[in-house]
């Protein structure tokens, strides 16, 4: 043994990939917690823990602006090197200089090898098995040869982690022997000695224990039985915790498998019943819903944050790209992923991918040509290979005619049914990557700019009006903005949404430009704004457009460009949609608000109940078949918003009369209070009984709901946060009891509990509920436990 003390024990050296890493971060973990047995710790004078430090850069490498001088100082300061050998290994010029430095500094008989993968001609690094040698000429000159050697190694290759993991523990041995001078064999006979006292010492104790527990078992059963019951309690409460989480969330899947697990199974563990678990469950179904809300009713989980989105003209088919640089293909009505599509290596913009009608879409691959796909299926239907320079846009028309797309000088118009490149224009200057067809799909709009770097000059762009029949360019225009956020067109007009910046200053740009005659009829200006999207009002005698800014909706003449009425909204805006028979905006805001623009009364109100989106923050919009189509901010998911029709629902030719305030008497509050010695008496909101006068209810100000027996005045349950209640709608053919409001109702079972939930009820009977919507009445069944449960399997599967 050397008597120099050593801050490491070893240093590992390793290359930071998959297989490397697992096995220096297992030999970490086995050298540190292993010890010498006690007779070789005593002839060794060795006190305390047996190897203590290793040093792996991941863990033990300091911030430092230069990385080599914590390594070096590491390296000087270890032992042993420990070298981690695959054929990666060869690859990584760090770690050949942290062997070249540790065999300058320590040697290499200080070096020990740990074969993972490959044959050792390829794995080994040649530092390891070549030592120089000085050698004597005849003629008195020295010189240097390579002499191969045969280092210590460890061989713990295997076909598994696993494989390999065991004989890193089986032969450990091999490495820590020969750091503490000692035979390899004498070692393991003495580790063999040490296990087999063990056990022999295990066996007696165990012997006398398992006396001990003879006796104790018995007394201990019952404790442990009700212990098991208390944690199975406490497991499906918690996934009746989840699944409301979950259903906050706008995961509606998770929330019904969470309760579903918690009323069944879960992990092979029957669960017991949790008025908590039938709630959420019941909930998260929405087996009472008539569809009066868009609520979120499915996802589709994408492998990276999702970032853009786009919906087919007919909003059967939808893509999502993400930032794992997948594009994915789903069905926007079941959100079942049709094929996913590899576009590593492409800068992705909105305008890298486009649907092409509605049975195709493009995309833009990593070699810079065009895929064709077929949207039911996902298959290639064309391969489009680029001619000299990548493409950098792609955009199909409504109708599903024609493919546009461009590099940087060129524009191609593809004919899908003739299959055949229509035509091309080519341009001196730059071509930017929007591209617009005119709603009739007649007409083509592209732009073009000369590239300008310097942030304080004007920008120009040039729009380009191309004739789709012949491919020829009838009219352009110059404007002097930088920036296309939308065009959309009208009769004969254009109406483009710009942007200029120029140093800090900036501005949103609306034209209506007449693409036929190549005339201008008006420009209007926003400065201090930046213009995101615009759209138009599509019933017949409506003429207006609206421009979004961030916060703002103006709503501008389409004729003259006056501003009919400006709109401020509390968030930003992510989307703006337009009715197709009313003169309606609805504008979906980031925090999930909804705005609701009517034209006719020129007033914004927030849309409240109608659209439930529960998440903080929202980046995009699109539309599906039956809804919207949501991506939240930073999450990697797309979340479908519907008005889910209760297939059980029948409407009901009837008249109900206005759900009545069941409350006592104001004046009889005071007497109540001091009868039934109710606590926060200044909390109190409302106070009604049953019909039967056998049950009082007390509804606080904080929403909780306080249940008394009548007869004995004693308080029989307490419910937290349930809501505003002051009708008694009496009880089921089960015997479960309804009350509410004409808002929000509840069920609560024999015990009290709450185990269920409905919006808008209006009338009790012994076999179904009867719910208002939209001034009609609709019956649902009362739902038992077997009901909702088997529903739910159905649902998850």
């Amino acid at each position: 043994m050397e008597d120099k003390e050593y801050k490491y024990d070893a240093f590992i050296s390793y290359r930071h990939c998959d297989l490397d890493k697992f096995v220096a971060e297992n030999l970490h973990k086995i050298l540190e917690s292993y010890e010498l047995p006690k007779n070789i710790k005593e002839k060794l004078n060795i006190n305390g823990k047996t190897i203590k430090r290793v040093f792996r850069d991941q863990d033990e490498l300091p911030l430092s602006s230069n990385l080599e001088d914590p390594i070096i100082e590491a390296l000087k300061n270890s032992k042993y090197l420990i070298v981690i050998c695959s054929p990666r290994l060869k690859d990584s010029l760090w770690c050949k200089k942290e062997i070249e430095t540790f065999k300058k500094i320590r040697g290499r008989k200080n070096i020990f090898c740990v074969l993972v993968e490959g044959e050792p001609s390829d794995s080994f690094p040649k530092e390891v098995l070549f030592d120089e040698i000085e050698k004597k000429e005849k003629n008195g000159k020295i010189i240097k040869e390579k002499k191969l050697v045969e280092p210590l190694a460890l061989d713990v290759r295997g076909t598994t982690k696993k494989e390999i993991l065991k004989k890193l523990k089986e032969e450990k041995l091999r490495l820590i022997a020969p750091m503490y001078n000692l035979d390899y064999d004498d070692l393991k006979q003495r580790h063999k000695q040490r296990r087999q006292r063990k056990i022999m010492i295990t066996s007696v104790v165990v012997a006398v224990t398992c006396i001990l527990f003879t006796l104790y078992t018995s007394i201990m059963l019952i404790k442990i039985n009700s212990q098991q019951n208390t944690l199975k309690l406490y497991q499906a409460q918690s996934l009746s915790r989840m699944s409301n989480e979950y259903l906050n969330k706008d995961n509606r899947y998770d929330a019904i498998k969470s309760s579903y697990q918690a009323l069944t199974e879960f992990d092979n563990v029957k669960m017991p019943y949790t008025p908590e678990a039938e709630y959420t469950l019941l909930e998260s179904l929405g087996m009472y819903d008539v569809g009066s809300s868009y609520k979120a009713v499915s996802q589709l989980k994408t492998n990276g944050v999702a970032t853009i989105i786009k919906s087919s003209n007919d909003n059967k088919y939808a893509l999502v790209y993400d930032e794992s640089d997948e594009i994915t293909l789903f069905s926007t009505k079941t959100l079942k992923k049709i094929k996913t599509f590899d576009v590593s290596g492409v800068y992705i913009t909105e305008n890298s991918f486009s649907f092409i009608g509605n049975d195709l879409f493009s995309y833009i691959t990593k070699d810079g040509n065009i895929n064709l796909i077929n949207n039911k299926d996902g298959k290639l239907v064309k391969e489009i290979k680029k001619e000299k320079e990548k493409y950098i846009s792609v955009r199909g028309d409504i109708d599903g005619k024609y493919l546009s797309y461009t590099d940087q000088k060129k524009l191609y118009v593809y004919d899908i049914k003739e299959d055949k490149i229509k035509g091309n224009i080519e341009t001196e200057d730059k071509i930017l990557k929007e591209m617009y067809f005119s709603s009739e799909n007649n007409y083509l709009f592209v732009f073009t700019t000369n590239d300008n770097f310097d942030i304080n000059k004007e920008d120009y762009i040039t729009v380009h009006v191309i004739n789709i029949n012949d491919i020829k360019e009838i009219n352009k225009v110059t404007i002097n903005a930088g920036y296309i956020s939308g065009v959309l067109t009208k009769n004969d007009n254009a109406y483009m949404l710009l942007n200029k910046i120029i140093g800090t200053d900036y501005s949103m740009i609306v034209v209506s430009y007449n693409f036929i005659d190549g005339n201008i009829n008006w420009t209007k200006n926003f400065d201090n704004s930046f213009g995101k999207f615009i759209t138009k009002s599509y019933p017949d005698g409506t003429n207006d457009i609206a421009v979004v800014n961030y916060e703002t909706v103006n709503v501008l003449d389409a004729d003259t460009g006056d501003i009919i009425k400006t709109f401020d909204t509390d968030n930003e805006v992510i989307d703006i949609y337009s009715y197709l028979n009313k003169e309606i905006y609805l504008v979906f805001l980031k925090n999930g608000e909804v705005n609701y623009i009517n034209m006719e009364y020129k007033n914004n109100v927030e849309y409240k109940g109608k659209f439930e989106f529960n998440l903080d923050e929202y980046i995009k919009v699109s539309l599906s078949e039956n809804g919207f189509l949501l991506i939240p901010n930073k999450e990697n998911r797309v979340i479908l918003y519907e008005e889910k029709t209760n297939k059980n629902m029948k409407k009901e030719d009837i008249k109900i009369d206005y759900i009545k305030d069941d409350s006592i008497k104001l004046s009889d509050y005071d007497k109540v209070k001091e009868e039934y010695n109710i606590k926060n008496k200044s909390l109190v909101d409302k106070i009604f009984y049953d019909t039967k006068k056998e049950i009082l209810f007390v509804n606080y100000t904080n929403e909780d709901i306080s249940i008394y027996d009548v007869k004995s005045k004693k308080l029989l349950k307490t419910l937290k946060e349930v809501g505003k209640v002051n009708h008694y709608f009496g009880k089921d053919k089960y015997n479960r009891i309804y009350i509410g409001d004409v808002s929000n109702s509840y069920i609560l079972d024999k015990n009290y509990q709450k185990i269920g939930h409905i919006k808008s009820l209006c009338k009790l009977e012994k076999d179904k509920v009867i719910i208002k919507y939209n001034s009609n009445y609709y019956s649902l069944p009362i739902y038992t436990l077997d009901d909702i449960l088997k529903e739910a399997k159905e649902y998850l599967k």
